[in-house]
């Protein structure tokens, strides 16, 4: 089925239109059609197709604006590691003709990844004037949307600008470097990789599903990015965390390489990539790196994020991986099941032995003549054996209330409640039958 193709402002237009009657979906109805009092149902059905059709249109533009982003962002990261790889490498100089042309084009994918951002706000602000049913665009504009936008536009708008502006930064041995500006804007350029996600939520199928987003308006859920996020997540967690973590030490590496070297350009060799790579490595692992450290504040600054984004990432994989091996429930019940089996051929197996040596310890003491050894040897099998049955007997317990959990107790309670209900109905069919059969020999 082809995706139905919208302009904008013929749908600011739909969405602006007054409402006539209490039901809001009437607002999206098709044109030319008439209400009638017998087919309500008909017109209410077309209102919600109509609400359906605006919102994928508005989804599909988002994407369009979202992959504009995406494409912007990464070709300014990119330019940016040019022009500071050039640098680093002693190859350009920030007066350079090709730094002022990176840079320039720096500059200008940084003001269309500001607009391609306000674009993005404005469409979603429409797609949720369909989602709650209003006609104002400013209405559903609330000042946590109003900071993010603000936020977001000066996160984003941090770039190396043109030219060779510089301060004065003394080291940790009291020396004084003459170190442009360029090192602190660079790396804060870094933040704009989180329109990655933004970019997997906006291709994710579910945006654009509208069987999903039918669900949710009948089970008042907001489908919103949380949604889709927490969706994509829950899908693959383990590959997701994995490429997260490979990301954070690659991204953090360079970053912590160009922070050292913007400070102190001397140092190539000891500040190189794998030099950099075990130090930021070993700080994300939350692990001893030995005699290498950051120099630069720059630098410690980028291992304190490592750190941090380690330690997140970390709990998180370790709690996947404790759910990943934990069992299901059909898997648990089979391995109760078989637990039981286990545990009762033990206890069985107990009680014969006690019940064998307690019989042969019985014929040796009447026969009188029994040595003091195999009598105390068979005393102590009794007492074993029987020590064995209370312990089968409360393993038997602790497998049970393993097995049961609080969703099975739900199930149960849930098929007490469906048999009640249909118990109910049939007494109040028999019910209705008696009074029936009444009225009737009473005439």
């Amino acid at each position: 089925m082809a995706s139905p193709q919208f302009k904008l402002a013929d749908m600011t237009d739909d969405l602006r239109k007054p409402l006539n009657t209490g039901n809001v979906l009437k607002n999206y109805t098709e044109p030319g059609t008439e209400e009638d009092a017998q087919t309500g149902t008909v017109r209410e059905s077309l209102s919600l197709a109509r609400k359906l059709e605006i919102r994928l249109a508005l989804t599909l533009c988002r994407r369009r604006v979202v992959d504009a982003e995406f494409a912007l962002a990464m070709f300014g990261i990119s330019l940016m590691v040019l022009e500071a790889e050039l640098y680093i490498n002693q190859i350009t100089t920030k007066v350079d003709l090709v730094s002022f042309l990176l840079k320039g084009l720096i500059s200008i994918s940084t003001f269309l990844l500001l607009v391609a951002i306000c674009v993005d706000y404005y469409i979603s602000a429409h797609i949720r004037v369909v989602d709650s049913k209003l006609q104002n665009i400013l209405s559903v504009m609330t000042l946590r949307d109003w900071v993010c936008l603000v936020l977001e536009l000066m996160i984003c708008s941090i770039h190396p600008f043109p030219g060779n502006f510089k301060f004065n930064y003394a080291s940790k041995l009291g020396v004084i470097h003459s170190v442009s500006i360029d090192a602190i804007f660079s790396i804060a350029m870094l933040i704009r990789l989180y329109l990655i996600c933004r970019f997997a939520v906006a291709h994710s199928n579910i945006v654009t599903d509208t069987f999903i987003y039918s669900i949710g308006i009948m089970s008042k859920t907001k489908i919103n990015n949380s949604f889709v996020f927490k969706a994509l997540i829950n899908r693959r967690p383990g590959v997701l965390l994995i490429v997260v973590m490979v990301t954070t030490v690659i991204v953090n590496t360079w970053a912590n390489r160009a922070c050292e070297l913007y400070f102190d350009r001397k140092k190539y060799t000891k500040n190189s990539f794998f030099e950099s790579l075990w130090l930021i490595t070993m700080v994300f692992l939350s692990s001893d790196h030995g005699d290498v450290l950051p120099e630069s504040y720059c630098g410690r600054f980028v291992s304190v994020v490592t750190a941090v984004l380690g330690l997140i990432t970390s709990s998180l994989l370790i709690a996947i991986i404790a759910q990943q091996i934990e069992h299901t429930r059909s898997e648990k019940h089979v391995f109760a099941f078989a637990s039981r089996v286990q545990t009762s051929y033990r206890k069985k197996s107990a009680a014969a032995d006690a019940i064998k040596s307690f019989f042969r310890l019985t014929v040796l003491t009447k026969a009188g003549n029994a040595p003091h050894r195999e009598v105390s040897r068979l005393k102590d099998k009794v007492k074993q054996s029987l020590k064995v049955m209370r312990t089968t007997r409360e393993e038997m317990m602790d497998i049970h209330d393993d097995t049961v959990g609080v969703v099975d107790v739900a199930e149960v309670t849930w098929r007490v409640e469906q048999r009640v209900n249909h118990l109910e109905s049939k007494f109040n069919a028999m019910d209705a039958k008696l009074d029936l059969i009444l009225s009737k020999m009473e005439k």
